[in-house]
């Protein structure tokens, strides 16, 4: 284990001193040579569920799994603050945590404050139809089930259909709204019509240009191993959470 510590922090070192030579982005902190120097990732946590979550204290869930494999390649581990979106926004701002995860979208107004990564998952929400079937081109009279307290509920209601919230949305019988990759991990058939559209991303300190040029690079090559856990939460029946950035 010490030596692929070892490895990882000489392969982490050569690339700071080839990202310094070829002119590329610098940290105004050095927040990636602290990493790397320390053996230590700072990150935030809101839970998220399925993206981010606790599980016997533990952080869980596809984002909190890629970010122990980032700091396992910078022969890091992590130290997790689990907290509410706001304190965590004013953590990065203190510089107090290097990376905040969450299921975290590219509209949320504070990322403009901060160092907002490349969108790494653009999640659609649809109305699926049950396998063998087809979401009818128009939903006038249709019965359609969504999720307790979500906002495709009015938007359904304008196109005329019967809207129904079901608390175990997986078991609803007919057509249902949901995301994506909830319709994927279902085998519904998704229709073409979107009601809902975000762009996941995580954010960093603003002006750690490397360090988020390697979170950019991180996360975009693990974006498909995040989907699907993600199908596999939604296979399992797991229900999603309402964050604060989900309910503006």
């Amino acid at each position: 284990m010490r030596g692929e510590r070892r490895v990882g922090v000489l392969l982490f070192g050569w690339l700071a001193l080839l990202l310094g030579a070829c002119g590329l982005p610098r940290d105004t902190h050095g927040t990636q040579e602290r990493i790397v120097r320390d053996g230590v990732l700072r990150a935030g946590l809101v839970r998220h569920e399925p993206w981010t979550g606790l599980q016997d204290g533990k952080p869980m869930g596809p984002e909190a799994e890629a970010v122990a494999k980032l700091a396992e390649q910078l022969g890091a581990r992590v130290s997790w603050t689990v907290a509410p979106e706001a304190e965590l926004v004013h953590a990065l701002e203190e510089r107090a945590v290097d990376v905040v995860v969450g299921g975290i979208t590219a509209k949320s107004p504070w990322v403009k404050q901060l160092g907002a990564g490349q969108p790494y998952l653009t999640t659609r929400m649809r109305v699926g139809a049950p396998p063998g079937q087809t979401v009818p081109e128009s939903l006038e009279g249709a019965s359609v089930s969504v999720a307790p307290g979500s906002d495709a509920g009015p938007q359904l209601q304008s196109l005329g259909a019967r809207v129904r919230e079901v608390e175990r949305l997986h078991e609803a019988p007919g057509l249902r709204a949901a995301w994506d990759w909830q319709l994927d991990g279902w085998g519904y058939a998704a229709g073409e019509d979107v009601l809902r559209e975000e762009q996941r991303i995580w954010v960093v300190p603003a002006g750690e240009n490397r360090w988020l040029f390697t979170v950019d690079r991180f996360v975009l090559d693990h974006a498909e191993p995040i989907r699907q856990r993600l199908l596999a939460s939604a296979r399992a029946g797991e229900t999603p959470t309402t964050s604060e950035e989900d309910r503006r």
